[in-house]
C-alpha cells in the first residue's frame, strides 16, 4: 500500500482519508437521500429545498485554480461527485492538481464513461492517484432508493474493475453501509479482488438528520437501516472481517468498538 493514502489520521470523516479536501461546484444530480453537504446546505441557508441541491452550479474560479506542490493528500471531490456533465471541468481541476507533484484521491460512486475518460486523461499521473469508489450495497433496489441519481452497483463494478485493469491504484468505500453485516460481507468479497489499496467500511450517520422524515418511505427504511445496523450487527461484522488486512473501520464502526468492547 502507498503510505501516504493508508496512514492512518487523526480526526473523523474525510479527515481520515486526506488533510485537504476541494470541491468545484454546488449541488450533486445523484439526490443521495443520506447526503451530508445537502444538509449542511440547507441547514445553512444555501439552498431552498432538497431538490435544489440536484442542480449543479459550477464554481469556474475553484476549476481555474493553479496548484502548487501540497503537503499530503488531496481529496476531490467531497461534497459532489464526479458526472457526465461535469467532467470537462473535472479533468482540468485534476490535471492542474497533478501537474505540481501532488497526491490525489479521487472519490466517487462512479460513472463508468467518466472513469473510463479519467483513466485515458491522467494516464501520466497514474503513480500520484488512488481511485476510491462508493458501493454500500449490491441490490440495485436498495441503492435506486437511497442514491436515485447515482450510477448502479453494476456500473460501479464495472469502472473499479476498469481502473484496476488499467493500472490505477484503487480502494472502496463501503460508507454508508445499505445494508446489515452480510450485505457487508457480500460487498467485500466482491471488490476485494479488485482494490489494490483498502476497502472502508461505516454505518449511515446521523441518519434522521440527514434523510427527509416528513415522507413515508424514508421512515421505514431509515428504521431498517438502523435495526440491520445495530451494535450487535456490527460487531458480528467486525469479527468476521477483523483479520482482513484491506479492512479499514471507518469513526462510525471505531465507536460502537469503543463503547461495547471498552
Amino acid at each position: 500500500m502507498n503510505n501516504e493514502f493508508s496512514k492512518e489520521r487523526d480526526g473523523t470523516g474525510t479527515n481520515e482519508w486526506a488533510e485537504i479536501k476541494y470541491n468545484i461546484q454546488r449541488g450533486c444530480l445523484h439526490g443521495c437521500l443520506y447526503c451530508y453537504a445537502r444538509e449542511s446546505a440547507l441547514r445553512y441557508k444555501r439552498i431552498e429545498t432538497r431538490e435544489e441541491w440536484e442542480t449543479e452550479i459550477i464554481n469556474l474560479d475553484a476549476v481555474n485554480k493553479k496548484w502548487t506542490k501540497k503537503d499530503g493528500v488531496i481529496m476531490f471531490p467531497t461534497t459532489h461527485d464526479i458526472t457526465p456533465t461535469n467532467i470537462e471541468h473535472c479533468v482540468k481541476v485534476l490535471k492542474n492538481m497533478l501537474t505540481p507533484g501532488n497526491k490525489v484521491l479521487i472519490v466517487s460512486k462512479p460513472h463508468l464513461s467518466c472513469i473510463q475518460r479519467l483513466c485515458e486523461e491522467l494516464k501520466p499521473w497514474q503513480e500520484q492517484i488512488l481511485f476510491r469508489f462508493t458501493i454500500g450495497s449490491l441490490d440495485e433496489e436498495t441503492c435506486s432508493f437511497w442514491e436515485p441519481g447515482a450510477p448502479t452497483p453494476k456500473e460501479r463494478l464495472s469502472a473499479l474493475t476498469f481502473a484496476y485493469v488499467s493500472g490505477y491504484q484503487t480502494s472502496v468505500s463501503m460508507e454508508p453501509m445499505l445494508g446489515g453485516y452480510m450485505e457487508a460481507i457480500r460487498v467485500y468479497s466482491t471488490v476485494e479482488s479488485f482494490t489494490t489499496e483498502s476497502i472502508w467500511i461505516g454505518k449511515m450517520n446521523k441518519i434522521r438528520t440527514r434523510v427527509d422524515m416528513s415522507i413515508v418511505p424514508n421512515v421505514s427504511e431509515v428504521k431498517r437501516i438502523e435495526c440491520l445496523q445495530s451494535d450487535n450487527s456490527i460487531l458480528e461484522l467486525v469479527d468476521r472481517l477483523k483479520n482482513e488486512p484491506k479492512v479499514r473501520w471507518k469513526d462510525s464502526i471505531k465507536k460502537v468498538i469503543k463503547e461495547v468492547r471498552p
